[in-house]
């Protein structure tokens, strides 16, 4: 049996450019899903996994949002905000990040009434 003389060798210079485009791909959809804000969508406020949950909601409520959920114990605080300064001032409150749950290219697929559905 004869091995073959030509077979090309591979080098990481081969799969660079690849994994370069991979990555900027990566980076672009994660920063529309997570900071792309609609007006009239939710947003998850995070906050340390220290604070207690009365803490987080605290600090996430504002008068001008409203309460969906909470989970992880406070740490992810659902809520509606109603004002456009909205992420800035939470995060000067404490909170760790201000991310949207329906981002352009987020998996959160937003409430649709169209035709009588509600899906």
């Amino acid at each position: 049996m004869e091995i073959a003389q030509d077979v090309p060798e591979y080098t990481i210079a081969t799969y660079l450019p690849v994994a370069v485009i991979s990555l900027a791909g990566f980076l672009v959809v994660g920063f529309l899903t997570l900071f792309s804000f609609a007006e009239d969508a939710p947003v998850i406020v995070i906050s340390s996994p220290w604070d207690s949950e009365q803490q987080a909601i605290a600090r996430a409520l504002t008068p001008a949002s409203k309460l969906i959920r909470s989970d992880y114990g406070g740490t992810f605080v659902m809520v509606l905000p109603e004002q456009e300064d909205y992420p800035s001032m939470v995060r000067a409150l404490g909170a760790w990040a201000v991310i949207s749950s329906f981002g352009i290219g987020g998996c959160n697929p937003r409430p649709s009434t169209k035709n009588g559905s509600n899906i």
